[in-house]
Protein backbone atom coordinates (compact mmCIF):
# COMPACT_ATOMS: atom_id res chain seq x y z
CA UNK A 1 0.00 0.00 0.00
CA UNK A 2 1.35 3.85 -0.66
CA UNK A 3 2.16 5.84 1.65
CA UNK A 4 -1.05 8.16 0.92
CA UNK A 5 -3.05 5.62 0.24
CA UNK A 6 -2.14 4.18 3.31
CA UNK A 7 -2.41 7.21 5.11
CA UNK A 8 -5.74 7.83 4.07
CA UNK A 9 -7.10 4.77 5.14
CA UNK A 10 -6.24 5.54 8.34
CA UNK A 11 -8.19 8.23 8.45
CA UNK A 12 -11.19 7.05 7.71
CA UNK A 13 -10.66 4.38 9.95
CA UNK A 14 -10.08 7.16 12.41
CA UNK A 15 -12.74 9.37 11.20
CA UNK A 16 -15.12 5.90 11.81
CA UNK A 17 -14.42 6.01 15.01
CA UNK A 18 -15.28 9.71 15.28
CA UNK A 19 -18.42 9.20 13.96
CA UNK A 20 -18.78 6.40 16.33
CA UNK A 21 -18.31 8.74 19.24
CA UNK A 22 -20.11 11.72 17.94
CA UNK A 23 -23.17 9.83 17.85
CA UNK A 24 -23.27 9.22 21.08
CA UNK A 25 -23.40 13.13 21.94
CA UNK A 26 -25.52 13.87 19.72
CA UNK A 27 -25.97 15.18 16.54
CA UNK A 28 -24.60 18.64 16.70
CA UNK A 29 -21.31 16.73 18.13
CA UNK A 30 -21.63 14.50 14.79
CA UNK A 31 -22.18 18.08 12.42
CA UNK A 32 -18.90 19.83 14.87
CA UNK A 33 -16.33 16.64 14.18
CA UNK A 34 -17.15 16.32 10.35
CA UNK A 35 -16.84 19.78 9.73
CA UNK A 36 -13.48 19.95 11.84
CA UNK A 37 -12.50 16.65 10.39
CA UNK A 38 -12.81 17.57 6.28
CA UNK A 39 -11.50 21.27 7.05
CA UNK A 40 -8.40 19.34 8.90
CA UNK A 41 -8.11 16.94 6.21
CA UNK A 42 -8.21 19.66 3.03
CA UNK A 43 -5.96 21.99 5.36
CA UNK A 44 -3.20 19.23 5.69
CA UNK A 45 -3.71 17.82 1.79
CA UNK A 46 -2.91 21.64 0.83
CA UNK A 47 -0.08 21.83 2.82
CA UNK A 48 1.55 18.53 1.63
CA UNK A 49 0.80 19.51 -1.88
CA UNK A 50 2.64 22.79 -1.49
CA UNK A 51 5.05 21.73 0.19
CA UNK A 52 5.72 18.92 -2.34
CA UNK A 53 5.53 21.32 -5.18
CA UNK A 54 7.77 23.42 -3.27
CA UNK A 55 11.00 20.95 -2.60
CA UNK A 56 10.23 19.32 -6.76
CA UNK A 57 10.81 23.30 -7.42
CA UNK A 58 14.23 23.18 -5.21
CA UNK A 59 15.26 20.06 -6.54
CA UNK A 60 14.75 21.29 -10.45
CA UNK A 61 16.59 24.55 -9.84
CA UNK A 62 19.66 22.64 -7.82
CA UNK A 63 19.19 23.83 -4.05
CA UNK A 64 19.05 20.42 -3.03
CA UNK A 65 21.59 18.33 -4.52
CA UNK A 66 20.81 14.69 -4.92
CA UNK A 67 21.69 12.18 -2.84
CA UNK A 68 25.40 10.60 -3.86
CA UNK A 69 24.99 7.60 -1.44
CA UNK A 70 22.75 5.06 -2.32
CA UNK A 71 20.37 3.46 -0.16
CA UNK A 72 21.73 0.36 0.72
CA UNK A 73 24.77 2.12 1.80
CA UNK A 74 22.51 4.97 3.92
CA UNK A 75 21.09 1.96 5.93
CA UNK A 76 24.41 0.17 6.42
CA UNK A 77 26.34 3.04 7.28
CA UNK A 78 23.61 5.98 8.67
CA UNK A 79 26.31 8.56 9.80
CA UNK A 80 29.08 7.57 7.54
CA UNK A 81 31.29 5.89 9.93
CA UNK A 82 33.10 4.03 6.98
CA UNK A 83 33.50 6.09 4.63
CA UNK A 84 36.61 5.44 2.21
CA UNK A 85 37.62 9.16 2.25
CA UNK A 86 40.41 10.24 5.18
CA UNK A 87 40.06 12.12 7.46
CA UNK A 88 42.17 15.69 7.42
CA UNK A 89 43.76 17.13 10.49
CA UNK A 90 42.28 19.11 12.47
CA UNK A 91 42.51 22.52 11.47
CA UNK A 92 43.77 25.83 12.80
CA UNK A 93 42.39 28.92 14.31
CA UNK A 94 43.31 30.46 11.08
CA UNK A 95 42.26 27.94 8.95
CA UNK A 96 38.92 28.14 11.09
CA UNK A 97 38.02 31.74 10.05
CA UNK A 98 39.19 31.21 6.58
CA UNK A 99 36.41 28.12 6.87
CA UNK A 100 34.14 30.57 8.18
CA UNK A 101 34.67 33.05 5.75
CA UNK A 102 33.88 30.63 3.03
CA UNK A 103 30.59 29.57 4.77
CA UNK A 104 29.41 32.65 5.06
CA UNK A 105 29.88 33.97 1.20
CA UNK A 106 28.19 30.64 0.58
CA UNK A 107 25.47 31.46 2.13
CA UNK A 108 24.91 34.58 0.57
CA UNK A 109 23.85 37.78 3.10
CA UNK A 110 20.44 39.18 2.49
CA UNK A 111 20.08 38.64 -1.12
CA UNK A 112 20.40 35.16 -0.73
CA UNK A 113 18.03 34.91 2.21
CA UNK A 114 15.49 36.84 0.15
CA UNK A 115 15.50 34.85 -3.07
CA UNK A 116 15.20 32.09 -0.63
CA UNK A 117 12.13 33.39 1.43
CA UNK A 118 10.33 34.25 -1.80
CA UNK A 119 10.68 30.45 -3.31
CA UNK A 120 9.06 29.15 0.16
CA UNK A 121 6.84 31.73 0.63
CA UNK A 122 5.06 30.24 -2.65
CA UNK A 123 4.19 27.29 -0.28
CA UNK A 124 3.03 28.77 2.85
CA UNK A 125 0.74 30.97 1.05
CA UNK A 126 -0.66 28.67 -2.04
CA UNK A 127 -3.84 29.50 -3.11
CA UNK A 128 -5.14 25.86 -2.08
CA UNK A 129 -3.56 26.23 1.62
CA UNK A 130 -5.21 29.63 2.45
CA UNK A 131 -8.21 28.06 0.84
CA UNK A 132 -8.24 24.92 3.07
CA UNK A 133 -7.73 27.30 5.61
CA UNK A 134 -10.49 29.94 4.93
CA UNK A 135 -12.74 27.17 4.64
CA UNK A 136 -11.77 26.06 8.33
CA UNK A 137 -12.67 29.35 9.26
CA UNK A 138 -16.20 29.78 7.79
CA UNK A 139 -17.06 26.54 9.12
CA UNK A 140 -16.51 27.49 12.21
CA UNK A 141 -18.09 30.88 12.13
CA UNK A 142 -21.04 29.09 9.98
CA UNK A 143 -21.37 26.12 13.30
CA UNK A 144 -21.38 28.99 15.95
CA UNK A 145 -23.71 31.16 14.27
CA UNK A 146 -26.29 28.84 14.00
CA UNK A 147 -25.76 27.33 17.45
CA UNK A 148 -24.65 23.69 15.93
CA UNK A 149 -21.02 24.25 17.90
CA UNK A 150 -19.96 21.49 20.37
CA UNK A 151 -16.60 23.38 21.14
CA UNK A 152 -14.77 19.26 22.21
CA UNK A 153 -16.72 17.79 19.00
CA UNK A 154 -15.25 20.33 16.88
CA UNK A 155 -11.64 19.79 18.81
CA UNK A 156 -11.93 16.59 18.41
CA UNK A 157 -12.44 16.45 14.46
CA UNK A 158 -9.45 19.24 14.25
CA UNK A 159 -7.43 16.72 16.21
CA UNK A 160 -7.42 13.34 14.39
CA UNK A 161 -5.70 14.15 11.09
CA UNK A 162 -2.47 15.62 12.44
CA UNK A 163 -2.49 13.14 14.99
CA UNK A 164 -2.94 10.21 12.65
CA UNK A 165 -0.33 12.00 10.15
CA UNK A 166 2.06 12.12 13.15
CA UNK A 167 1.59 8.61 14.01
CA UNK A 168 1.66 7.26 10.13
CA UNK A 169 4.36 9.64 9.28
CA UNK A 170 6.70 8.70 12.47
CA UNK A 171 5.58 4.59 11.09
CA UNK A 172 7.07 5.03 8.25
CA UNK A 173 10.05 7.44 8.46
Amino acid sequence: MRSISRLLYWMVVADLFVVALSLRFGMHWLISSQVAFISSLLATLASFWSYKRLIEKKIATGDIPPEDRDELDTIDDRFELYDDEETAPAPGAEELKQVIKEERRKIGGLKKGMQNLAVTISAAVSPLRVAAYVILVLGFLYLNRHDLLEIWGYVLGLTVVPLVALFEGRRAG
